[in-house]
């Protein structure tokens, strides 16, 4: 027995049981054949740290009670190199990560990210990706908030990567970056968007414990010069963005990617 269903990867950074991934493999298990492999535990802000010192371990395990997947103790770089390689579920038709908590957007964010890493990971082996990020409140960014946040951008999300199965990305494209504001809907207006350089100004915050010895926290602050139309601008005015991202840090192919972006947004709409 044949079928057409495509086979997706499915990783995040937020931890195997976070609510984020489990909305988007519901979504997603409508019309795909999906595979979840992603960190135990929470590796943010990790970027493509891939796991060469240490052993990995492995686990497939019952993440609820009708999902399975691969629980790894690497990165989401990681997860993304042993889900290509090693699992008997493959080849992958495409990547996804996500939906994070919090907001992946300006250059400086992307290039920390974890969930971007993924993408950034399957698209050195040539499989189209995508990432999918949403803005929670502050007290969420790394504890998994109530199972129902991500359902409308896991929705939305789906009509996305649904699309994009069809699609051919341009050459030098690595992966599309969605970003969802707080109250995101299936109405909610969708723009083709660049990266701004900065979302966050990260400062280091001393403290003192207990004993009253320093210690630093890092943290950020929303940066002052937002570009218009940027993916930042975007989601501050509380729409869907999507920005094209190259794996190529040498050359500019912004006029293909936007076409491909445009084009996509059609078709959603």
């Amino acid at each position: 027995m044949t079928t057409n269903r495509k086979k997706i990867l499915l990783t995040n950074d937020d931890g195997i049981r976070s609510s984020g991934i489990l909305s988007l493999y519901n979504e997603l298990s409508k019309f795909a054949d999906v595979t979840i492999i992603s960190a135990e535990t929470q590796r943010s802000a990790e970027s493509k740290a891939v796991t060469i010192n240490n052993i990995i371990r492995t686990e497939k395990i019952n993440i609820t009670d009708s999902i399975v997947g691969y629980s790894i103790t690497g990165t989401t770089a990681d997860a993304v190199i042993l889900g290509v390689n090693t699992l008997e579920e493959g080849p992958f038709d495409f990547v996804v990560a996500g939906i994070n908590q919090g907001l992946n957007v300006s250059n400086h964010i992307v290039l920390t990210s974890g969930t971007c890493a993924a993408c950034f990971e399957a698209s050195f082996y040539g499989i189209p990706a995508a990432a999918f990020s949403m803005h929670v409140s502050e007290k969420n960014f790394f504890i998994s908030p109530d199972d129902n946040t991500f359902q409308k951008a896991a929705e939305v999300s789906a009509l996305i990567v649904k699309q994009l199965l069809q699609c051919t990305y341009p050459e030098n494209l690595a992966f599309i970056n969605v970003n969802y504001p707080l109250d995101v809907s299936l109405e909610t207006e969708i723009k083709n968007t660049f990266l701004s350089n900065r979302f966050l100004d990260f400062k280091p915050e001393k403290k003192l414990d207990p004993r009253n010895n320093s210690y630093y926290f890092i943290w950020g602050h929303l940066v002052e010069d937002i570009p218009q139309g940027s993916d930042t601008d975007t989601l501050l005015h509380k729409m869907i963005s999507i920005s094209p991202v190259t794996a190529n840090l040498n050359l500019n192919f912004k006029s293909a990617n936007d076409h491909f972006v445009n084009d996509l947004i059609q078709k959603i709409r």
